[in-house]
């Protein structure tokens, strides 16, 4: 049976954050007060995993947490949350608290304060997350035989798992979250019970389960967590498109080749995976807008995708130095600008390997290209409209356009033929 020592727990806080914590615990005892750190940031201690945040709960009211902080925000004081700040670091600190009347399925219409701290635990969603660390008197609390289920992996809900379940919907989506961020596998009970209360989960809000979506798709184990999505027809619940109509079976283990990848080469990789390549593209925009992702994700989702399925249409001319120009270097400097194009360049370089399982042949080469800083794009050309208009005034405004595209499509496959000379001469012929 796992027993950490709570000393080494409280030591691997790292500074200013135990400075802080350590600040909070000593003004809430010295007002005759309890604080235990709690939830996520003592399970990640117990992992010897750096919590992304800290929170508390504590004995004292919210009003009087207000007063005798410096600076505090009510986020949620109905429900007897404040946020104490110092300088930019914040932390939210929660009084006990009994969860009442759970009527929308998500947050409790009354709760009841002045309870105990085993009390407080109860109410909490897993075992796992109802750990208490006194980091005064260096003691840890567990009540729920969380210690076990962290050790055996082991998500599992605090008491009757349909009966958390149907205070708060989105909890069973976090125990699929968890699935792929911690790598742990559900209790078959709890796992029952997702099924059971799927009705409870469709009330929640589609911000927080796009929010759930992507934690799960940055997880270490995504393929986990992303079954368990389908397997339970999670995302059904929020979105009108026909999804995994693509090949998933097949292309959902390219995820793994992914986990140091950016967060849109992930998204980008769930288009291409869970759609068919015909209907990518209107798709994806109905399921973005129903998960209420913002369109600047949408967009640079949708650019990998789209040119990940024209470099594979175009795969062998991949292989000259021309094809790259055109197909790759082009197009992602048009859309990313120069500043940023080789990191997208290279994102779509693991997009290729997840998808087709074999290396991108044509990276190398690309690298090559890239470093020669040829013309891509229509202010890197010697010529522009003023100048056309000059040499060539019959010709019809709108042909312009036309002439100057023509005019990258040439330099795209000869940037030789980037002088004024040559490109006007080009025009000349071709006009």
């Amino acid at each position: 049976m796992m027993n950490p020592d709570p000393n080494k727990l409280i030591s691997q806080i790292p500074s200013p954050f135990l400075e802080d914590l350590l600040e909070i615990s000593n003004t809430i005892r010295n007002h005759e007060g309890e604080a235990y750190l709690v939830g996520g940031s003592v399970r990640d201690l117990i992992l010897n995993k750096i919590p992304h945040e800290y929170d508390l709960a504590v004995s004292i009211s919210p009003e009087k947490m207000q007063k005798i902080f410096k600076r505090t925000v009510p986020t949620g004081i109905k429900h007897g949350t404040i946020t104490v700040l110092f300088q930019d670091r914040s932390y939210e600190l929660t009084t006990f608290r009994k969860d009442e009347d759970y009527i929308d399925g998500r947050r409790p219409e009354t709760v009841q304060f002045g309870v105990s701290l085993s009390e407080d635990l109860k109410r909490r969603d897993f075992t796992m997350n109802a750990l208490a660390l006194d980091l005064l008197k260096k003691t840890l609390v567990d009540e729920h035989s969380g210690l076990e289920d962290i050790q055996n992996s082991l998500i599992r809900t605090i008491g009757n798992p349909v009966s958390r379940f149907t205070e708060d919907g989105l909890r069973p989506v976090r125990a699929i979250r968890f699935v792929s961020t911690l790598g742990f596998t559900i209790h078959p009970e709890t796992a029952e019970a997702i099924e059971t209360c799927r009705q409870v989960t469709a009330k929640v809000s589609p911000e927080r389960i796009h929010d759930e979506f992507l934690k799960v798709l940055k997880g270490k184990n995504p393929i986990g967590g992303l079954d368990l999505l389908k397997k339970y027809k999670i995302l059904e619940l929020f979105s009108k498109t026909k999804l995994y109509s693509g090949d998933w079976e097949k292309n959902k283990n390219g995820f793994s080749k992914l986990i140091e990848s950016s967060e849109r080469s992930k998204i980008a990789y769930f288009l291409a995976s869970c759609f068919s390549e015909q209907n990518c593209l209107s798709d994806s925009t109905v399921f973005f807008k129903e998960l209420r992702f913002s369109n600047q994700r949408t967009k640079d989702s949708q650019f990998l995708v789209k040119t990940l399925y024209s470099l594979i249409q175009h795969r062998e001319e991949l292989k000259t130095s021309p094809g790259l120009r055109t197909h790759l270097l082009h197009p992602v400097a048009q859309y990313a600008g120069k500043m940023e194009y080789w990191d997208c360049c290279l994102e779509l370089s693991h997009l290729w390997s997840a998808f087709l399982n074999e290396e991108a042949f044509w990276l190398v080469s690309a690298e090559q290209e890239w470093k020669k800083n040829p013309p891509l794009l229509l202010s890197d050309l010697t010529i522009d409209g003023n100048l056309i208009r000059e040499k060539f005034p019959e010709l019809p405004a709108p042909k312009l356009g036309e002439v100057l595209r023509s005019s990258l499509h040439a330099v795209l496959q000869d940037p030789n033929l980037n002088s004024e000379d040559l490109l006007l001469d080009l025009i000349r012929k071709s006009n």
